[in-house]
């Protein structure tokens, strides 16, 4: 695996330049959207085709708990390593619902990194 491309959603532009920043710093291939509708992840997905989303708790008004659950239930997506943020401690909710890890924000950027470390880690693993 040469890199890994991480796909971030967060409707706070900033918060999607800064993850960008940080993992770009990291090598890791990022690309992300502040604007999408809950419905239009899976075709994201589809368009992108990341190793790895990292996907905010909150979209606008609406949660991504749903969104979590339709990922997991597509057979091209099932397996596809989640990383969920979130201003508001919903970790539990977040690994209920089927996310592989948790981020609260704000952010200490060391943790988001050692996140992807860990689960690149877990993808070369399988791939060995």
């Amino acid at each position: 695996m040469e890199t890994l491309k991480i796909l971030v959603i967060d409707d706070d532009p900033m918060t999607c330049s800064l993850l960008e920043t940080v993992l770009g710093m990291e090598n890791f291939q990022t690309v992300s959207t502040s604007h999408i509708k809950n419905e239009d992840v899976l075709a994201l997905l589809n368009q992108e085709n990341p190793q790895l989303i990292i996907l905010d708790y909150h979209l606008g008004g609406e949660e991504t708990i749903a969104d979590v659950k339709v990922i997991r239930a597509d057979e091209t997506w099932h397996t596809l390593p989640i990383l969920m943020t979130s201003g508001i401690d919903y970790k539990q909710k977040c690994l209920d619902a089927g996310a592989n890890g948790f981020v609260l924000k704000p952010f200490d950027w060391r943790e988001i990194v050692d996140h992807v470390v860990k689960i690149r880690n877990d993808i070369i693993q399988q791939e060995v």
